[in-house]
């Protein structure tokens, strides 16, 4: 199986066993809903998702047969993930499979991505080579993100540069 990492558990809340997860994961909404599984650390033991819900910038996860705070106690501080096959197709990607790409601006490569920062419109990628840059992830400033080459294409990088 294909692990896709998709957020931590940063604690527990209540009594009734629901778990606290921190994401910035881009398809969130397709991940974070009722039935989906769930996978812990290198665990390969499916968890199911009985409810869900939005809560101080966290998700609050209630796993299905786990009704009490001491059942998911040991969960504290995993690291969570899902079955990438399942949501995402070859051609997709999300943000952190791009970390360590390549960015490449008129035939040249300028640095390499090492971090990225979300915010409400849009992602900014960090990239770093002979200077630092934040490119925001637009289409005026992203061409073509090649998965297979592990580089991303872009445009109009010079404006951006200091």
């Amino acid at each position: 199986m294909n692990k896709l990492y998709v957020g931590r558990v940063v604690g527990t809340h209540g009594i009734k066993g629901e778990i606290k997860v921190l994401t910035d994961i881009d398809i969130k909404d397709k991940v974070f809903k009722k039935d989906t599984v769930l996978y812990f650390n290198d665990d390969n033991k499916e968890y199911k998702i009985s409810s869900i819900r939005f809560h101080k910038g966290c998700f609050l996860v209630l796993l299905d047969g786990y009704n009490n705070i001491n059942d998911v106690l040991y969960l504290n501080k995993s690291k969570v993930y899902v079955d990438r096959d399942l949501f995402l197709d070859e051609s997709e990607y999300v943000l952190d499979d791009l970390i360590g790409f390549e960015v490449v601006s008129d035939d040249k490569v300028i640095g390499i991505i090492k971090d990225y920062d979300l915010n409400s419109s849009y992602a900014t990628f960090l990239v770093e080579g002979d200077k630092k840059v934040y490119i925001p992830n637009v289409p005026e400033y992203v061409n073509n993100v090649d998965l297979n080459s592990k580089r991303v294409y872009t445009k109009n990088v010079g404006d951006l540069m200091l």
